[in-house]
């Protein structure tokens, strides 16, 4: 995912040097010893390019830079930040904030299991009971909205459209990220964090900074999570954004889904590459995992939209259970809210993807017995 550089303001043409002074530059540069030093230094700037990006053949392994940010010090961002999270927030009920699930990090605030047990999964999920003989035993349907925080237009309507139940992901670089996510807990949704991750055709598809990837160190990795899990707190787990090689890699993905159990959070395969190896792993680490069970926005038109959601409710009364996942496009946006609003009277119960989650590690782990 590209991230846009900040614009480079243009001289001011007021200011500009007076017409004998850009005479006697040009002079200047007109000099052959000039000439000489001037592509003397485009030489080394150059050079210095190259190593950049291949890497210096005195290191012994050529690397790729792909520009990451500088991690900000307690003594910047951070400090303001972690200031705002020293007192327990809510708003409707619903808990946009703990202390006691916050450690305070030179980066920022990072998730932790509280010392009376709670995790930010519980705390931070929608409470759900599916108690009643008639509700309990209809098809559960979870739902995740996916890319949120880029778009405000996109992102203020998936607030004010959408049901509750369905599950939100904002991406870590959102510029107003815990502001939108407050306004989503505020609302009663569960938030997602999406973690930049390694796709099979990078650095042509950009998943965004601090992106997790395969040659990384495990150490290095677990630094880049880090770098994701402390733009805000108020999240319940996070999910792969873009990911399909990473999440292919047992060697890398395990090392994340245990510092994703550590800190109390779930897991989120959005199901979209086949390769993935994240119920595996899951299990190894101990991870709460879901997996989607269907992309219902690949084509953006009404016609396939309902095409897909009607697979989805397929899937649901199969297995008693489906996971919808989708981005945030207006037309998506639009036709979630429909759809969700005659939901239970077609026969579904829409429910959280908290709720879902332990089911599938459970039925996984039987998998594997």
């Amino acid at each position: 995912m590209a991230v846009e550089d900040n614009p480079v303001p243009s001289g001011d043409p007021q200011n500009a040097a007076p017409e004998d002074a850009r005479v006697a530059r040009f002079a200047f540069l007109r000099r052959p010893l000039s000439l000489a030093y001037a592509a003397f230094f485009v030489f080394l700037a150059a050079g210095a390019a190259a190593i950049e990006i291949a890497g210096s053949p005195a290191d012994g392994s050529p690397v790729v830079s792909i520009g990451l940010l500088p991690f900000p010090s307690r003594s910047d961002a951070a400090t303001v930040k972690l200031g705002t999270f020293q007192e327990r927030r809510e708003f409707g009920g619903n808990l946009l904030g703990d202390p006691s699930l916050i450690e305070t990090s030179p980066q920022g605030p990072l998730p932790r299991i509280a010392q009376d047990g709670r995790t930010p999964l519980k705390a931070y999920g929608r409470n759900f009971t599916s108690a009643g003989t008639s509700t309990g035993k209809k098809p559960k349907i979870a739902l995740v909205l996916r890319g949120l925080g880029v778009g405000a237009t996109q992102t203020n309507s998936a607030l004010m459209q959408l049901a509750p139940e369905i599950t939100l992901g904002f991406v870590p670089f959102a510029p107003e990220l815990q502001s939108d996510i407050d306004k989503a807990r505020g609302a009663g949704h569960e938030v997602l964090l999406e973690v930049p991750m390694e796709p099979f055709d990078f650095p042509d598809s950009d998943p965004g900074p601090h992106a997790l990837l395969v040659g990384a160190s495990p150490d290095e990795n677990v630094k880049r999570l880090e770098w994701s899990l402390s733009r805000a707190t108020g999240y319940m787990g996070v999910m792969n954004l873009l990911g399909g090689r990473f999440m292919g890699e047992e060697t890398a993905i395990e090392p994340v889904l245990a510092q994703v159990a550590k800190r109390g959070l779930m897991f989120f395969d959005n199901g979209a590459s086949s390769s993935s190896v994240a119920v595996t792993s899951a299990r190894h680490t101990r991870a709460a995992l879901a997996t989607g069970t269907l992309a219902i926005d690949t084509v953006q038109t009404q016609a396939a939209l309902d095409s897909k959601l009607a697979e989805l409710e397929n899937a649901a009364r199969q297995d008693g259970y489906a996971i919808g996942v989708a981005s945030a496009y207006p037309i998506t946006i639009a036709r979630l809210a429909e759809w969700t609003a005659t939901a239970e009277a077609r026969g579904f119960q829409l429910v959280p993807l908290s709720a879902l989650a332990v089911q599938q590690v459970q039925q996984s782990a039987k998998a594997g017995e």
